[in-house]
């Protein structure tokens, strides 16, 4: 009797796919001797009954005892020639050989021990747990009733093990094996085999070649072995292993655990709730109805669930998984990833590498991890955090949450009442439509509220925020910010915080009453807004009214008949305040208080109160050189670097001690007049 290591192995799988040995094996009767493909057992003369195998399953680092019996009966023995012959045997045990030839053997009852030899053989086991040996030759086996031991031998052989609890070998060769009813245990062998568990909860292995296997009904286990297989686990809660190879695996009904294994792998789990492994290699995965776990390999996976609530880790690699219906978890990991969430309330993150994510419908949560990620929401109330990198990130429909992290990050927020938090980096935050509230954080942000009253905080940075259509609150926090004053024409509110804060209205066409006194601008594109802490305003093209308080600030009219008017009370604490104006240019006005000042570029002959041409304006502004007593301003221009400067310096108290200056960008002759 020959026992081989394959049949001892027979459903042995080591967790880390390492090659699995036998080691110390012994007998409890009778005499085993190593032979080429096992070892021989020799029973103890005159010795019947049950025999005990003791022996280690080892993977060289780990070692775990097994055991395993049969039994040692007496035979009627039935030899054939190296004919054809027809052999018989009783309904007691018996022990034919075929030997050579193309023989037809029917063990009939009992237990029997058949080999066929070489040739084209016909065996049928028949009642009885039978031990069959093919040999040689292109074989047909039928083990019948009984739980059946048959090994097919060199050639492509037809193995059926019918009735009984069945252990198959097909050995070398094409092999078509089948189980039958029972919990069998089939082994293809060397070769590209077809193998069909059949009813029971049987045990199938591929081993070498591109085998076709079928669990069938059951619980089985399969393996498709080293190869290109094709492996199914059918009806039943099947373990499905595709093995060494680019296999096909095909969960199907059933509750499956699947392992593509080494290569290129399509998985195809069907209907159920499935845990899969996709392994090394770039692999596909398929899910049906139902609740399934995915756990990537190193390489690229293609994931598609079905309905259900299914999860996918993807492992190192490129990978593409989307989630389809239901609330789906998906978990990139390495690689630059491709994970879509589709219908369902899902949680995407994208882990390591530079990763796109899609929400789909429902209530979603991305994370882009680490990378330059670009996510999209979906629709639905979500939430979105880019993580480190520079990310884009689309809030889409729905009131949405929307976090940027580290790094220079694109945050839209869409249609919906969105939050929107750059947080780190120089972020370009755009709110969309809706009530967005948008918080810049640290860094230098561009911030755009859109359409809806939303209220903007810029953070620390130097800030470019505006508000956009609708009625706004935009406070620009610490650092040198520029607030856009929207065209809406509605009553938005304006903080410029700390640090040197711009209002700029050089959008506007039509004229504007800015009163920093009252930190109001008012005009009929604008509306009515309010502000604050502002250092410096510009102006638009249209004819512009500034009124300028106790605190200094920097003008800038634009385009446009432009006035400047200086309400400012004499305070002797005050006397080194300098207000400046950058483009003062004809038909621009300065007022203080009773008078107006002017540049020579405008043409006029006289104010129209009485006061003159220009020349008699020049010399009551100018008069003798050094001759400064009793005029209310006294004007210089001053050389700072490359640039002129005009100032003028006020003395409206007739004192020796200025009220404060006004500095003017370039080098201008300046005339003043009474306008009363």
């Amino acid at each position: 009797m020959l026992i081989t290591a394959l049949g001892l192995l027979l459903g042995a799988r080591d967790p880390d796919g390492d090659a699995l040995a036998i080691r110390n094996l012994t007998a409890s009767s009778g005499t085993l001797t190593a032979v080429e493909g096992g070892w021989a057992f020799t029973p103890t003369p005159g010795y019947f009954g049950p025999v005990t195998l003791s022996y280690q399953v080892s993977d060289d680092t780990v070692a775990v005892a097994q055991t395993a019996v049969f039994s040692v009966v007496a035979f009627t023995e039935i030899n054939g020639t190296a004919s054809d012959d027809s052999l018989t045997g009783t309904e007691c045990a018996d022990l034919i050989d075929g030997r050579d030839g193309n023989d037809v053997i029917d063990g009939r009852g009992g237990s029997d021990i058949l080999h066929g030899g070489a040739g084209n053989d016909f065996i049928r086991g028949g009642a009885g747990h039978d031990l069959i040996y093919a040999g040689r030759g292109n074989d047909i086996v039928h083990g019948g009733a009984g739980n059946d031991t048959i090994h097919g031998g060199d050639g492509n052989d037809q193995l059926f093990g019918e009735d009984g609890d069945d252990i198959i070998f097909g050995e070398a060769g094409n092999d078509i094996i089948v189980g039958g009813k029972g919990n069998d245990q089939l082994s293809g062998g060397a070769g590209n085999d077809q193998i069909q568990g059949g009813e029971g909860n049987d045990q199938i292995a591929g081993d070498a070649g591109d085998d076709v296997a079928h669990g069938d009904e059951g619980d089985d286990t399969v393996d498709g072995g080293i190869g290109n297989d094709e492996v199914h686990g059918d009806a039943g809660n099947d373990h499905v292993m595709g093995g060494a190879g680019n296999d096909l695996v095909y969960g199907e009904d059933g509750n499956d655990l699947l392992d593509g294994g080494a290569g290129d792998d399509e998985i195809d789990a069907g209907d159920g709730d499935n845990t899969i492994f996709t392994g090394d290699g770039n692999n596909s995965v398929r899910t049906g109805n139902g609740n399934n776990l995915v756990t990537g390999g190193a390489h690229v996976d293609l994931v598609q669930f079905g309905a259900g609530q299914d999860t996918a880790r993807l492992g190192g690699g490129d990978d593409a998984a989307a989630g389809g219906g239901g609330n789906d978890r998906l978990f990139g990991e390495g690689g630059k990833d491709t994970l879509s969430g589709e219908a369902g309330d899902d949680l995407l993150d994208g882990g390591e590498g530079d990763d796109h994510l899609a929400g789909g419908s429902g209530k979603d949560r991305l994370t882009g991890g680490t990378g330059n990620d670009i996510l999209d929401a979906g629709e639905g109330d979500d939430e979105a955090a880019g993580g480190t990198g520079d990310d884009i990130v689309f809030a889409g429909d729905g009131d949405d949450k929307v976090e940027g992290n580290d790094g220079n990050d694109r945050l839209f927020g869409e249609d919906g009442d969105d939050r929107i938090e750059g947080n780190a980096g120089k972020d370009v935050i755009d709110g969309g439509s809706g009530h967005d509230c948008l918080l810049g954080g640290a860094g230098d942000d561009v911030i755009q509220g859109g359409v809806g009253n939303d209220r903007i905080e810029g953070g620390s940075g130097a800030d470019t925020l505006d508000g956009g259509a609708g009625t706004d609150q935009v406070e620009a926090g610490a650092g040198n910010d520029v607030i856009i004053g929207a065209l809406d024409a509605a009553a938005d509110g304006y903080e410029g915080g700390s640090g040197c804060d711009t209002l700029d209205y050089s959008q506007a066409t039509q004229c504007i009453d800015i009163s920093l006194v009252e930190g109001k601008a008012v005009g009929v594109e604008i509306g009515e807004d309010g502000f604050s802490n502002i250092e410096a305003v510009l102006g638009g093209s249209g004819h512009d009214h500034f009124t300028i308080g106790t605190e200094a600030v920097t003008l800038s009219g634009g385009a446009g008949d432009d006035t400047f008017s200086f309400d400012v009370p004499y305070d002797e604490d005050d006397r080194d305040l300098i207000h400046q104006i950058l483009d003062l240019e004809a038909g621009d006005r300065i007022r203080i208080k009773q008078y107006q000042i002017r540049t020579d570029d405008d043409d006029d002959d006289g104010d129209g109160h009485g006061n003159g041409s220009d020349d008699d304006a020049f010399d009551r502004t100018y008069g003798d050189d050094g001759d400064d007593a009793g005029r209310p301003f006294r004007f210089r221009i001053e050389k700072i670097g490359d640039d002129d400067r005009t100032f003028v310096d006020v003395f409206l108290e007739q004192t020796d001690e200025k009220d404060y200056s006004i500095e003017i960008q370039g080098s201008h002759r300046l005339y003043y007049y009474d306008h009363d």
